[in-house]
């Protein structure tokens, strides 16, 4: 009994891999789904979407490796930032969508916040600020919009929480979701703020008492857990966290100063830091290991590798087209070209923050995307890169953020879908001068989330295995000359980003 179940459910899909007992993924299982926007600036998705796919995965996986069920040791689940939680009634039913991480439109109640208790004491109490990315806003926007909604609401359940809990039928919450709600959590004690809950008017009674580490066993899978599965009854089931948390363990970040850059549908630029180092431009929540002490504080953008989604989905019909009659990869073909055009792009700025407003370091409700400088020069060659590189331009602000703190990087690890392409890769080291480090093939969070069920299940020893598990990675280091080079451009990405700030305000 030494294989282990690690599963993301991820704001664009669900993915599940199973692990041998040295690390090695044997099977992993995906399902593809879509996000909810019935407005712009808003983002929402039905839980019913990530169960199913949640249990479809974890099923496939264990039928492809061919394991016995009775030989899984433990599971553990991720999830995207769940925002607001999903609101469920007595009989645990989901009484609207979630409003995810991505959505925007609390904005009259962040000014709400703002004049009844202000940013200033806020950020005291709970280490974080007041913005429509954090959940305590959203929550605010289903009270005061939503009245006969939030009269029904039993429970606020992340979406991970809410899968755990169809499977074991135990409530729970991990740390680093709790801390990622905002301003209902305090993060010097490492629990809930009821001075804070009572002066927002969100009922302590929407969350389970008590917080658990993302490692800790919290249930085992039931006779309905196992039939929707396939895992066996009684296999141990781990809290898990939010996926960019558990997508930096699966690079390996433990140490204090590593930072961790997942880049997926979003970018999240996470550093672990084993004392405080608290920053209004940062976004600051508990580790998914070691919880009660180390702290993970990021940065990041909203649409990072959805700006490339939306140019190959808009703009790339004849790679997408190549891909269907060849099977090479569309994003592949395009990184070609993009290696044809020069540093800079020409002289064109690409701003990737393609939803209305924008998080830490940003806190920009108003940003918005944009290419600047365009001419009927440019070709598509020179908008694909501008985009890898307006990506970075965004990583490197969002990194000096950080510094301001006192943090000093120790090791950078690239993880998820976006780190696969060696020239974004490379451009991310030129543009911010950090030497960047890869894993090959890294299944990124479920791996994280695999190694959480060890550590949970006595499986894995100690973190030390983790190193062993995550085996050699590849180094790319920063290119001198295209560096200096890049250092222009960045302070264009600058200047525009004060240059349009008046113009999307006015928007």
């Amino acid at each position: 009994m030494s294989y282990l179940v690690g599963t993301d459910i991820g704001t664009m899909g669900t993915k599940t891999v199973l692990v041998g007992p040295e690390g090695k993924v044997l099977a992993n299982s995906f399902r593809e789904y879509g996000v909810l926007t019935p407005m712009q600036g808003w983002a929402e998705q039905w839980p019913q979407v990530w169960a199913e796919a949640t249990y479809a995965t974890i099923k496939e996986a264990i039928e492809k490796s061919g394991v016995d069920p009775g030989d899984v040791a433990g599971a553990c689940i991720s999830s995207l930032y769940g925002g607001s939680g999903i609101p469920v009634d007595r009989n645990y039913t989901a009484i609207r969508p979630c409003l995810i991480w991505a959505d925007r439109r609390a904005t009259d109640e962040c000014r709400w916040v703002e004049e009844r208790i202000g940013r200033e004491a806020l950020f005291e109490a709970t280490g974080n600020v007041i913005d429509p990315y954090y959940g305590y806003t959203k929550m605010l926007w289903i009270r005061q919009k939503e009245p006969l909604h939030w009269a029904k609401i039993h429970r606020l359940e992340t979406p991970n929480a809410y899968i755990i809990r169809q499977l074991t039928g135990v409530e729970n919450i991990d740390y680093s979701s709790a801390g990622n709600y905002g301003g209902v959590f305090d993060i010097h004690s490492r629990g809930w703020s009821t001075e804070m809950m009572e002066e927002l008017g969100i009922p302590r009674t929407f969350f389970p008492d008590k917080i658990h580490s993302s490692e800790e066993v919290v249930g085992e899978v039931t006779a309905t857990g196992a039939r929707l599965t396939g895992l066996a009854r009684g296999t141990p089931v781990c809290a898990g966290g939010i996926d960019a948390a558990v997508s930096a363990l699966a690079g390996g970040a433990i140490e204090d100063g590593d930072l961790a850059s997942m880049l997926g549908t979003s970018m999240c630029n996470g550093f672990i830091s084993h004392e405080p180092r608290l920053s209004p431009r940062m976004i600051n929540f508990p580790y998914v290991v070691n919880g009660r002490q180390y702290l993970y504080s990021f940065t990041g953008v909203a649409t990072a590798g959805y700006c490339v989604r939306w140019f190959r989905d808009n703009l790339g019909s004849q790679e997408m087209e190549k891909e269907r009659i060849t099977g090479e990869d569309a994003y592949r073909q395009l990184d070609g070209i993009a290696e044809t055009a020069p540093i800079g792009s020409g002289s064109l700025v690409f701003m990737p923050h393609m939803m209305v407003g924008e998080r830490a370091p940003y806190w920009d409700e108003h940003i918005r995307g944009g290419f600047i400088g365009l001419t009927t020069y440019h070709t598509r060659a020179h908008m694909f890169r501008a985009v890898l590189e307006g990506v970075a331009y965004a990583m490197r602000y969002s990194l000096e953020a950080a510094y301001e703190t006192g943090i000093e990087i120790n090791r950078a690890t690239l993880v998820d879908g976006g780190a696969r392409s060696r020239l974004w890769r490379q451009i991310i080291a030129d543009v911010t001068g950090v030497e960047m480090s890869y894993i090959p093939d890294a299944p990124g969070a479920p791996l994280g989330d695999a190694m959480l069920a060890g550590l949970g299940t006595g499986v894995i020893p100690d973190h030390n295995v983790i190193e062993e598990w995550i085996g050699e990675k590849v180094a790319m280091r920063p290119d001198p000359e295209s560096s200096e080079k890049y250092r222009r451009y960045y302070e264009l990405y600058r200047r525009c980003l004060e240059a349009t700030e008046p113009v999307y305000r006015s928007m």
